[in-house]
């Protein structure tokens, strides 16, 4: 496969996920971009909406087919927030701090999102989106990953998904949802069928 897919982001653990399925289990090969142009992010309610917006505004704006991807954290107890904000809940207030507002609740109740938006420009997104439930943990725990990793913990489980990520990724990947794997799919039957 010569021609590369611009995948957009500046998160080094999606370039790590994105480099692991889509480059090794699928033979896909990246381009990893950070555009030199802001990509406006909507409000909304889901990730799905933010990331479909994302890659059309940047596939029309490249002239280039874009994939770009999203994570939400949904909790129950805090009406869906995080929700599609979840980075810049990170960034303003951080892991302590969120665990600190939530030490009182007692429904641990959460939804993760994960979303990938492939669009091609002057058409519309394509978008698949996975996730699971879990719950949200009294400390954090673990060192690998995104801020969410290290407080979520999948339903089915006692660790969380950045503990789970040191002994196992694999099992860790599995609690993403098939998002990537779905997308992945998808994008080589379009290769196969030349209509890529």
């Amino acid at each position: 496969m010569s021609k590369k897919l611009i995948y957009l982001t500046t998160n080094p653990h999606k370039v790590e996920e994105a480099n692991a399925f889509l480059g090794e289990k699928y033979g896909i090969g990246l381009m990893i971009m950070n555009p030199n142009f802001s990509v406006p992010e909507i409000q909304a309610k889901t990730c799905a909406e933010v990331t479909a917006f994302s890659a059309k505004y940047a596939a029309d704006k490249l002239e280039k087919p874009v994939l770009k991807s999203d994570t939400g954290l949904y909790i129950e107890a805090l009406g869906g927030l995080p929700g599609p904000y979840n980075a810049y809940f990170d960034k303003q207030i951080g892991i302590d701090l969120f665990l600190q507002m939530m030490k009182d609740i007692s429904n641990r109740k959460a939804r993760l999102e994960h979303c990938f938006a492939y669009c091609e420009p002057n058409t519309e997104p394509v978008v698949f989106s996975g996730g699971g439930t879990g719950r949200i943990a009294y400390e954090q725990r673990g060192e690998l990953g995104r801020w969410h990793d290290k407080f979520y913990i999948p339903d089915g489980e006692e660790m969380t998904l950045s503990e789970l990520r040191a002994i196992d990724h694999a099992r860790e990947a599995a609690y993403w949802g098939h998002a990537l794997d779905d997308f992945a799919k998808w994008y080589l039957e379009r290769i196969k069928n030349g209509t890529d």
